[in-house]
């Protein structure tokens, strides 16, 4: 006869119930990570320790130690903390750059045989960006940014897309990033004319800040949820003996349907 085995049978919620566990330094940095990511301000040791019902000696010592790890800093001149760009960071690379890389290689392909230009894509990393992949042109000549190249966020098209679609919280950490580096943020001002070009083209076009005659041409890349998880960009080789005009518009189409192209490999539905 069949054997029972009723007495064996677990309850199903003791079975995927988790043990809780207390991990008090843990949990009192998590605390303050949270409460400086609520304050509108930046705030001092004083403050963050009434505001989480501590000593200001219990949180002395973590508070130095996630400002050596780069999760907070003191504001300009003065003894009150703020979140830095870090927390942005970590999340951003939540994507694994082997999987993003993947999804473009492809589409970066066939964009450079479409368009016979090169093209790169960056991710955000602090206040900077940062190349991780690119396509060179299979023309005998081209303009190509080498794997690891960084660029200032708001001197350059990836760096400036970036900035575009961050939310409000978001783009004053990094102005305050760009501040700690000594670099100059007056094209801030310029983020709701680049916004309202992304909404009306889906690309942004400018200048080289960096190289002359070269036109820097980028797109965002979204991830499932629809955030940015990259920027795809050509930086456009002017050629004397060629119809740019004519060119340049062909190649802004082709950039455009291959980052949708490589945003679809990585989950994005669209919702039109």
């Amino acid at each position: 006869m069949p054997q029972d085995n009723s007495s064996e049978i677990k309850d199903p919620k003791k079975a995927t119930r988790r043990k809780q566990y207390s991990a008090p330094a843990l949990e009192k940095g998590l605390d303050m990570l949270e409460l400086l990511a609520r304050e509108p301000e930046p705030i001092n040791l004083k403050e963050i320790a009434e505001r989480l019902g501590r000593s200001v000696g219990e949180i002395f010592r973590m508070l130095a130690v996630l400002e050596q790890r780069g999760y907070v800093a003191t504001a300009e001149d003065s003894e009150r903390y703020r979140l830095t760009m870090r927390l942005f960071q970590l999340a951003h690379w939540h994507l694994p750059i082997n999987r993003l890389t993947g999804a473009a290689t492809g589409p970066m392909r066939r964009l450079a045989l479409q368009t016979g230009q090169s093209c790169h894509l960056t991710i955000l990393s602090g206040a900077r960006v940062v190349v991780v992949a690119r396509q060179d042109s299979f023309k005998d000549r081209s303009f190509a940014m080498r794997i690891g190249a960084e660029s200032p966020l708001l001197a350059s098209c990836s760096g400036r897309i970036f900035f575009a679609l961050a939310d409000d919280f978001t783009r004053e950490a990094l102005i305050e990033s760009i501040k700690d580096l000594g670099e100059d943020t007056s094209a801030a001002a310029q983020v709701d004319d680049v916004a309202a070009a992304l909404r009306a083209q889906s690309y942004l076009e400018m200048p080289s800040e960096q190289v002359e005659g070269i036109v820097d041409i980028g797109t965002p890349i979204t991830d499932h949820d629809g955030s940015i998880a990259a920027s795809l960009v050509i930086p456009f080789l002017h050629r004397i003996d060629k119809d740019n005009e004519g060119h340049i518009g062909m190649v802004k189409d082709n950039l455009v349907r291959a980052a949708a192209e490589i945003s679809s490999l990585l989950g994005r539905v669209d919702s039109k």
